[in-house]
């Protein structure tokens, strides 16, 4: 009987098709999930301080999405909640933190980069679910930081536009480039990276 071709897998990044995409227990982690997010915490540090641009309240075009969104992609939602929370504190004190209040400080880091984790929601097997991961992460995100400009910046509004029209413009203008340039930049990471690590990024964590 004539064997039927199988695709390379080298074009699809599998790496979430084993792996629990909440993993919220702490105690399944192990070692090397807890490595990766300190290093994603890290990477995403460096990666924030390189801009395309940066926004007058607050909000810049960077890659500091990309470790996050890597992390959750591949360990799921738990341990991507955790490291993007830990970033958004330590993005405060960071150059360039523009913190006005207490309460928009918590809402455009530790909340806004805490809800990049969603995207450990999405199954990646091909680019359009990577978009759609990468989409999530950033309404994630719009979702605090439009929360903080309609409550804390209305006033740089102008007065033919209202305060909420303005919130979203506002954080769409960064927002919606950083998640195009995160998508071209992750697509072939994971691409490379499934075809480097194909069985720690698959089947050894079946069971964790």
């Amino acid at each position: 009987m004539p064997s039927v071709p199988q695709a390379s897998p080298a074009s699809t990044p599998r790496l979430r098709a084993e792996t629990p995409r909440l993993n919220i227990n702490p105690a399944r982690w192990g070692v090397p999930a807890l490595a990766e997010a300190a290093m994603a915490i890290a990477l995403a540090a460096v990666l924030g301080l390189l801009k395309v641009y940066t926004m007058p309240q607050g909000g810049s075009v960077s890659l500091e999405m990309l470790p996050l969104i890597f992390l959750a992609v591949r360990r799921g939602v738990g341990p991507a909640l955790a490291a993007g929370g830990l970033y958004g504190l330590v993005q405060l004190v960071l150059p360039g933190a523009f913190i006005y209040h207490p309460a928009q400080a918590a809402l455009d880091y530790p909340l806004a980069y805490t809800a990049v984790a969603a995207a450990g929601l999405i199954s990646v097997r091909g680019w359009r679910t990577l978009a759609m991961a990468v989409t999530v992460a950033a309404a994630g995100r719009f979702v605090f930081h439009f929360l903080s400009g309609l409550i804390f910046f209305s006033s740089y509004a102008p007065q033919w536009e209202a305060p909420w029209l303005y919130s979203i413009t506002y954080n769409l203008l960064y927002l919606v480039p950083e998640a195009v340039i995160t998508v071209v930049v992750l697509w072939p990471l994971l691409n490379a990276y499934d075809a480097a690590f194909p069985i720690d990024g698959r089947a050894s964590r079946a069971g964790s």
